[in-house]
């Protein structure tokens, strides 16, 4: 009997320790499965990734490949010859600020300013050089591209300023434009691509990276935080530029952009088919002043004046100035304070003072049309 018992109780001690000894393995098991977590969970050491893109400081929207940050902007002018060249124009979709300005008489060029000139596809068509689009290209230190130029004035204005230009027309930029039959004569066939400007300035060794200018244009807000210019409503602006070019906006409030017509056509692009969409108008009002004995040729005064703001179905009332030639435009309230101002593209009217500038104001108590020039 005592050799029976000593046999189980050796029997209950073995089993208790085999118990104890499984056990512990499981809680070791447990701990090294904790343990691994909190390491797999631990934060990363790495770097966090460049931003995929930059904000335009042409426009205020953020979509710039962060490697043209300091990439100089390309300034060309645009032929707006009614109506010969206006339906054959294309690209102006495409910029991030088009200055209306006079180039002789009452007609008017464009200036299609691209921060980002890789990004472009083609642009055209393509005209002269005249003295007033020398200094706004050169508010943005932008290179000037044209084809052909204005001896008389622009040639020596270009020497003045020391503009890097780039004349289509002169045998060394061959390979930068090319002609497209588009049933017009010949001096409204020169087009461009941003990647044959580009290229082109990389052949030639041009400077390509901003000496000046690297701030924001205007006083953008951020996106999502747009705003209504305060002096009133505005379905519409009819910006009389001459008895022949009457630059007309009206607003899309769905897209709310303002969509371009020219005198009461649709101002569209010739390769897309689609009418000109812009954000931003700016009419700013200058005065206008001859360069030739007969009148023909004409300056568009640049330094300073009144105008309006118009975005998003409201106008502001503004000053603007450029003074230097190296200056940009900038625009404040008419206390001189800031105007805040809506991230998107821009289209610019500088008008002659002189000229009628209506604006339809849905807020007016007495009209719906209002004569915001008076």
């Amino acid at each position: 009997m005592k050799k029976g018992l000593l046999k189980l109780i050796l029997f209950v001690i073995s089993l208790s320790m085999i118990c104890t000894f499984v056990g512990c393995k499981g809680e070791d098991a447990q701990l090294s499965e904790i343990s691994s977590a909190e390491v797999t969970s631990a934060p990363s050491s790495e770097p966090e990734p460049e931003p995929e893109f930059a904000i335009n400081p042409l426009t205020g929207i953020e979509n710039l490949d962060p490697a043209s940050v300091n990439n100089r902007p390309v300034a060309i002018m645009v032929n707006n010859l009614k109506p010969t060249a206006q339906s054959v124009q294309t690209g102006l979709d495409q910029a991030d600020i088009v200055y209306e300005a006079y180039a002789e008489g009452g007609v008017t060029r464009l200036l299609a300013v691209f921060k980002d000139i890789k990004a472009a596809d083609q642009i055209g068509t393509i005209r002269s050089a005249r003295y007033s689009y020398i200094d706004l290209a050169m508010g943005h230190d932008a290179i000037y591209v044209h084809a052909g130029i204005n001896d008389s004035h622009a040639t020596p204005h270009v020497k003045e300023t020391g503009i890097d230009n780039i004349n289509l027309l002169h045998g060394k930029f061959n390979g930068m434009s090319f002609r497209e039959k588009n049933g017009k004569a010949l001096e409204h066939t020169l087009y461009t691509t941003g990647e044959k400007l580009w290229n082109g300035f990389s052949k030639k060794n041009w400077r390509t990276e901003l000496n000046y200018n690297k701030e924001n244009w205007q006083n953008f807000v951020k996106e999502g935080a747009e705003i209504v210019p305060a002096s009133g409503g505005c379905d519409a602006v009819s910006v009389t530029m001459s008895n022949q070019y009457i630059s007309k906006f009206e607003y899309d409030s769905a897209k709310k952009v303002y969509k371009k017509f020219s005198g009461t056509s649709q101002h569209k692009d010739y390769k897309t088919g689609k009418q000109l969409e812009f954000k931003n108008i700016l009419v700013l009002k200058t005065a206008v002043t001859s360069l030739s004995s007969d009148g023909y040729i004409v300056k568009t005064g640049l330094s300073s004046g009144e105008g309006y703001y118009v975005s998003n179905g409201g106008y502001q009332k503004i000053k603007w100035s450029k003074g230097s030639t190296k200056n940009p435009i900038k625009i404040t309230l008419e206390d001189g304070s800031t105007c805040n101002y809506n991230p998107g593209n821009t289209w610019v009217c500088l008008v002659n003072k002189k000229n009628s500038v209506k604006i339809t104001d849905p807020t007016a108590v007495t009209s719906t049309n209002s004569t915001a020039s008076k």
